[in-house]
């Protein structure tokens, strides 16, 4: 039997000898799930005993983390853009840096003296469903269907647009890039947007342990990690409508290749944003108004 304080500190040592960042807030998170407190209990109740069912399994949750299982997957959510939501193992598993993708899409359909009323927007691999409940919740008017490859994401983003009350409005769909993307939104869409795959496949064994546990087909891009970008683009002219924005995720070195992609074919208005630590991780375009 030990104390809360005893196991937080003799946690927090352990996966720091692993290697976790913030490993003492790593454990503490873990306990306050299996104790079912918030953390700030955990310093209120700091002399309570944990024995038991409890200890054995705040034990392996700790041993589980030190070998690289995301804290996320081992409590079951993330928090995003001030939401929680859920999240699993075989999902792919949101980062903080995918909120500036959020917050631009939001600057760009939303603008001073906006006069979209009902904005369509599609999203490929939703994963979890962050981002396009995130832009549903944002935009009460937005209707948004995304698409993933993988059953078990089409699921969750489900379960998380329920969640949040957007289940109406946030259309989840099983297949590849647009495959599955009803017909009618053809050469319609305000918005394509997508925190695709951008891995080289020759970088994935070197990632760390971590990444490592997300879903192969959601970090791969092909050898130049360019993949899903190449198809995007191609694909903007079709689906969006005039004046209409394509809106991506990159990878840090990829601010100069993602930008000429949009340009080769005929989008305007490219922009590059960069995250808050000042690192490329946005790029936008928009397909040029027709003339009158």
């Amino acid at each position: 039997m030990k104390t809360v304080r005893e196991l937080i500190a003799l946690s927090g040592d352990y996966l720091t000898g692993k290697g976790v960042d913030s490993a003492r807030l790593n454990a503490e998170r873990l306990l306050s799930d299996v104790l079912g407190l918030p953390r700030i209990e955990l310093y209120l109740q700091s002399d309570r005993p944990v024995a038991g069912a409890e200890l054995a399994t705040y034990r392996d949750l700790i041993r589980r983390r030190g070998t690289g299982e995301p804290l996320q997957t081992l409590i079951g959510t993330t928090g995003f853009y001030s939401r929680e939501f859920k999240v699993e193992a075989g999902v792919f598993i949101p980062r903080p840096e995918t909120e500036r993708l959020v917050e631009k899409v939001c600057d760009l359909l939303a603008p001073p003296g906006s006069r979209l009323v009902a904005p369509w927007a599609v999203e490929v691999g939703s994963g979890s469903g962050v981002i396009a409940v995130s832009l549903a919740a944002e935009l009460p008017s937005l209707e948004i269907w995304t698409t993933d490859r993988n059953p078990q994401a089409v699921a969750l983003t489900r379960r998380n647009a329920e969640r949040h009350g957007v289940d109406n409005r946030v259309h989840a769909l099983e297949g590849d890039l647009l495959a599955a993307v009803p017909a009618k939104l053809r050469g319609q869409l305000d918005l394509l947007v997508s925190n695709p795959p951008y891995i080289r496949s020759d970088a994935l064994p070197a990632l760390a342990a971590e990444v490592q546990h997300d879903p192969p087909a959601a970090l791969d891009g092909g050898p130049d990690g360019l993949d899903v970008y190449r198809a995007l683009a191609a694909a903007a002219p079709r689906w969006l409508a005039p004046g209409g924005w394509l809106a991506v995720e990159i990878g840090a070195d990829q601010g100069e290749t993602v930008p000429a992609l949009l340009d080769t074919v005929g989008l305007e208005d490219i922009a590059l944003t960069s995250d808050y630590n000042d690192l490329p991780r946005v790029v936008v375009g928009r397909r040029p108004q027709e003339e009158d």
